[in-house]
């Protein structure tokens, strides 16, 4: 796991997105989720945003299908990419991922959404996750600050 913890204007957003663009591209037919505090966080800020996702899928020309109701992505190369948001943590039971984006985990109002994330990261030899968020005092936030490996 990689904990962006940083401020406004630092950068958390563009990083998630190249880094998710990153391995979807260069994984043929993988999964990979993206969770924000709403489903409208995902979509407008982490996929469609300035930063976001589908601005730098864009350079590498690999954009198949996006469907916005549904905050999916489908990439020439079979990958796919999914907004969830963690106000609905029963959404992420079932759903599996090589890995995940998950942005401004500190603004998270159920922890729960991060349990069934994690339980669905059983894809692949090594599932990982890059979290970004602002700082702020908050339990899930503390608990991933906590975590070892």
């Amino acid at each position: 796991m990689w904990l962006i913890l940083s401020g406004r204007g630092w950068g958390k957003t563009r990083t998630g997105a190249e880094w998710v663009a990153y391995e979807a591209v260069n994984q043929p037919d993988t999964r990979w989720a993206i969770v924000a505090p709403t489903f409208a966080d995902g979509r407008d800020t982490c996929i469609e945003g300035d930063s976001g996702i589908q601005n730098v899928l864009n350079r590498y020309r690999m954009i198949y299908r996006y469907n916005r109701s549904l905050g999916e992505i489908e990439l020439r190369n079979g990958s796919r990419i999914k907004a969830f948001s963690a106000d609905e943590p029963n959404r992420l039971r079932g759903p599996q991922h090589h890995g995940a984006w998950c942005d401004e985990v500190a603004a998270w109002r159920y922890d729960d959404a991060w349990d069934q994330l994690r339980l669905g990261l059983r894809l692949g030899d090594f599932p990982r996750i890059v979290a970004t968020t602002t700082p702020k005092p908050r339990r899930l936030l503390k608990r991933v600050m906590e975590r070892s490996g």
